[in-house]
């Protein structure tokens, strides 16, 4: 049986369970500890009493000459503190779900009780009581992939939990609910969701219902192939502000100001290099947070764009599941070498990892940089409501359009931003009359040969009129 989602008065459901990159690191006389606040202890895994969220720390490891020398520069410090974090997430979130965990700190699922197919079963009911269940077991045996149930269940709680609200059946469900659906879904500021969000959350659906069909739940088919999404209001992420080149180079050197030493100066550059890889790079916001030095070669000016982060998701894969080599514009080389030479390692001179990190080597929150480093910045110099609304992928736009400005076709700009050649012409390509001045020159040109042909021709005649034919053959 499925445990209660209460216990001792508390709502699991509400319980925070922490984002990633939580906690700290700290030194005290020849121990390294771990802090962090937590509902559950982090030594065990068992909830506190109450389910009160606690400041806590535990020891991690002792100081020596060898791995663990300092937290700056000891890789294999954070590597523990990484796989705590990890041990931690797993016992909050066992706990939210109301799972039991063993004093040895093992997560025990409950048994899913058999349910009898029928249409009448509630959606929600059906995605956490079969669909969930079934998707897991075939997770631990490797066929299917985590990332697609995480994305199943990041859409759910994100979007359609609220929609199906438990009271919603596969039998009274029909394809014109699912198009009010989604031709109303907005976001809070009343904007429509990006095409890719609108695909997703189409494809979560008519992923649930499929497998509903398949498993004797859904008598009616998938209603989903029915509601098309394409008459669904979206906009699309290429479309929007685009950054100047002038704007982002200002917003670079302000931020220069902001370097004052201390651990903040670490954000502060990762800020200015993701400005750097968004605009003279063409990256979309989930690759640069997944940009490995591994892929980038700075000697030739030129990275792999193969991975991607999405809502705290890494995937080994792009938005297009295509990967592509960008030859980054001018400005970033010398950037980037730099930056190169800050994060290798002092001992070995390597650098490996993620090229943007966090302070502890964790993939960076675009957000936090956005809202506690760069706005605040933009802001105190004038140009806070240039970056306020649209942020990250104003760069990428930026680089789009200024590749137009400086003449790049419309198969060169797709293939540097990895786009189809169709999205590129509609979203950058303008035409400033170099179309038109193209088809007046094809007209010129045709114009000068029919003349000289009607000239040639008249000249022609005119030698056989005075009986120049040997000449008339070698003209002709």
């Amino acid at each position: 049986m499925r445990r209660s989602n209460r216990k001792r008065g508390i709502q699991m459901t509400s319980l925070k369970v922490n984002a990633e990159g939580f906690g700290t690191l700290a030194l005290d006389g020849e121990k390294f500890y771990f802090r962090c606040r937590s509902f559950v202890d982090i030594k065990t895994g068992q909830p506190l009493a109450a389910f009160e969220r606690r400041q806590q720390k535990v020891v991690i490891a002792t100081r020596d000459t060898n791995l663990y020398k300092s937290i700056e520069k000891s890789s294999a410090l954070h590597v523990k503190a990484d796989e705590l974090r990890a041990q931690i997430l797993a016992w909050e979130t066992a706990a939210a779900n109301g799972y039991k965990v063993t004093s040895d700190g093992t997560v025990v699922e409950p048994v899913t009780p058999l349910i009898v197919p029928t249409s009448d079963i509630m959606v929600t009911a059906f995605f956490n009581d079969v669909f969930l269940p079934a998707k897991r077991e075939l997770v631990k045996t490797g066929q299917y992939a985590a990332i697609t149930l995480e994305t199943y269940q990041r859409y759910w709680k994100m979007f359609l939990a609220r929609f199906f609200n438990g009271t919603r059946t596969f039998k009274n469900f029909t394809a014109a609910d699912g198009r009010h659906f989604l031709q109303n879904l907005r976001k809070d500021d009343g904007t429509p969701y990006g095409e890719n969000t609108v695909k997703k959350i189409h494809s979560t659906c008519s992923g649930i219902w499929t497998e509903a069909v398949e498993a004797g739940y859904c008598d009616s088919g998938n209603v989903w192939r029915d509601v098309k999404r394409t008459k669904a209001p979206r906009v699309s992420a290429e479309q929007g502000t685009a950054y100047t080149e002038e704007q982002v180079v200002s917003i670079i050197q302000n931020l220069d100001n902001e370097v004052t030493g201390g651990r903040r100066d670490h954000s502060v550059r990762a800020a200015q290099i993701v400005l750097a890889l968004g605009f003279w790079a063409g990256l979309r916001p989930s690759e640069i947070i997944a940009l490995r030095w591994e892929n980038v070669d700075v000697d030739a000016g030129r990275l792999k764009v193969c991975e991607s982060i999405v809502n705290g998701v890494h995937a080994k894969r792009t938005k297009t599941d295509e990967d592509r080599v960008v030859t980054y514009l001018a400005p970033l080389v010398p950037t980037l070498r730099k930056w190169k030479r800050r994060n290798a390692d002092p001992t070995t001179g390597q650098t490996t990892g993620l090229v943007v990190s966090g302070y502890y080597g964790n993939a960076v929150k675009l957000s936090q940089l956005s809202d506690q480093i760069i706005f605040p910045n933009c802001e105190k110099n004038g140009l806070g409501d240039l970056w306020k609304g649209t942020a990250w992928y104003g760069l990428r736009r930026g680089c789009g359009t200024l590749l137009v400005k400086k003449g790049c076709s419309i198969e060169q700009g797709a293939k540097f931003l990895g786009n189809t050649t169709a999205v590129f012409e509609e979203n950058y390509w303008v035409d400033n009359g170099e179309a038109s001045a193209q088809a007046a020159e094809i007209y010129r040109r045709s114009t000068l040969v029919e003349v000289e042909h009607q000239q040639r021709k008249q000249l022609t005649a005119g030698l056989v009129d005075l009986g120049l034919a040997e000449v008339e053959g070698r003209l002709q």
